[in-house]
């Protein structure tokens, strides 16, 4: 029986350990445009101000997929998109606690603009040519500070 205990507590660390961890970032490391470029490099920007949140994607050169999904308790509002090209898309959905994102971006900036409603963070979850975008690629407000973990929160 101890050792039943022992190898359960075991494997529940294990598990615990092994799972993906959303860290938290305060929405204030957002806050402000970010110093972006057309020679910026690729990855994904995040920045709020008094109007809500923005997203944008920067892709120079070669060709980019972002994917991403970000979750609220609260609503997703006011979603309007900026300079999308067919196929890419900016979805509310779960009843609006769910923006989609899918952008194919290069040589350029594709992005969405959103408010929450009755909520006080978002998970970010965010991919970069079908695979997790590492933290160096995601730059939050305008001094490009990176989330420790993807994916992360943003509490507001």
């Amino acid at each position: 029986m101890r050792t039943s205990i022992f190898a359960l507590v075991a494997v529940v660390a294990l598990l615990v350990a092994l799972a993906p961890v959303a860290s938290a970032a305060p929405a204030s490391s957002a806050e402000g445009a970010p110093n972006d470029t057309p020679s910026s490099p690729t990855g994904w920007y995040i920045f709020r101000s008094d109007d809500g949140f923005h997203l944008r994607t920067h892709g120079p050169g070669s060709e980019h997929d972002f994917d991403g999904v970000l979750h609220t308790e609260g609503t997703f509002e006011n979603v309007s998109v900026v300079r999308l090209e067919d196929g890419d898309r900016a979805d509310v959905t779960n009843g609006g606690h769910d923006l989609v994102i899918h952008f194919h971006t290069f040589d350029g900036i594709d992005g969405v603009n959103f408010t929450i409603r009755d909520a006080n963070r978002v998970r970010l979850d965010l991919k970069l040519d079908d695979q997790p975008a590492p933290t160096s690629m995601i730059y939050l407000g305008p001094l490009g500070v990176h989330p420790n973990n993807n994916p992360f929160h943003l509490h507001f």
